[in-house]
């Protein structure tokens, strides 16, 4: 199933396109860079507040971030799915690239308990309060998943194609 894909991929205009024009990989890169820095700058910040650093800023203003947040997850979906069209046999079979993905859906299930189970706990708490362990748990796992995407993501050059 995934050869076939892949080679429905090679075949596309887009693939062609991307590969024909020598410029747009680099300007690709430079807005998934800018991209994962809006989406791990803010998560980190939201994350450690979760896991109960900077205790003296409440729940409610760190959440502020998210906009942010998800504008760079966007960002880096949309250079991502033009990356994987630009070398589509290199990333299918790229270990690297396929745990980077089941992370990125782990990490999207913890979006969505954060956003059923725990947003809705922060109106209720003060800075004082301490907090409950749900919260502390979903920052953490987001955290991890986060950062395993980030090194993963760095290591696809690098790590073996099967």
């Amino acid at each position: 199933m995934i050869e076939a894909l892949t080679e429905e991929m090679m075949a596309s205009n887009l693939t062609q396109w991307i590969q024909a024009t020598y410029w747009l990989w680099p300007i690709l890169e430079i807005f998934h860079f800018f991209g994962l820095t809006l989406l791990m700058g803010g998560l980190i910040i939201v994350d450690l507040r979760m896991i109960g650093f900077f205790s003296d800023i409440g729940l409610e203003e760190v959440k502020k971030l998210l906009p942010l947040v998800i504008f760079g997850f966007l960002v880096n979906l949309i250079t991502g799915v033009l990356f994987l069209f630009g070398d589509p046999s290199r990333y299918s079979i790229n270990i690297g690239f396929q745990i980077k993905m089941i992370l990125v859906l782990l990490a999207g299930c913890n979006a969505a308990i954060y956003h059923l189970k725990v947003e809705p706990l922060f109106s209720n708490l003060n800075l004082t309060d301490r907090l409950p362990l749900v919260i502390k748990i979903t920052g953490f796992t987001s955290l991890t998943l986060w950062t395993g995407v980030l090194l993963l993501g760095r290591l696809i050059p690098y790590v073996g194609t099967g």
